[in-house]
């Protein structure tokens, strides 16, 4: 599974508006827009640590290369 497929699954998981994930990850909201519909490829460390702070996954989860990738299992 792609990330911007991953961010939006585990997003939408934590019932969160992207609106709402920018404001408590302090991620500007297109970033997570072009990263959902695969505008963008990838993001800065920092900004993946913040979002995966506020969805309570690991970076391994969001990137999707840890054990138990699915945001199911989240």
């Amino acid at each position: 599974m792609a990330l911007g497929e991953r961010l939006r699954q585990l997003r939408e998981l934590a019932n969160l508006s992207q609106n709402e994930l920018a404001k408590r990850a302090n991620v500007p909201r297109p970033i997570i827009s072009m990263v959902e519909s695969s505008k963008q490829k990838s993001m800065s460390l920092e900004n993946a640590r913040r979002i995966a702070r506020v969805l309570g996954v690991t970076l391994d989860l969001l990137a999707g290369t840890g054990e138990g990738e699915d945001a199911n299992s989240a």
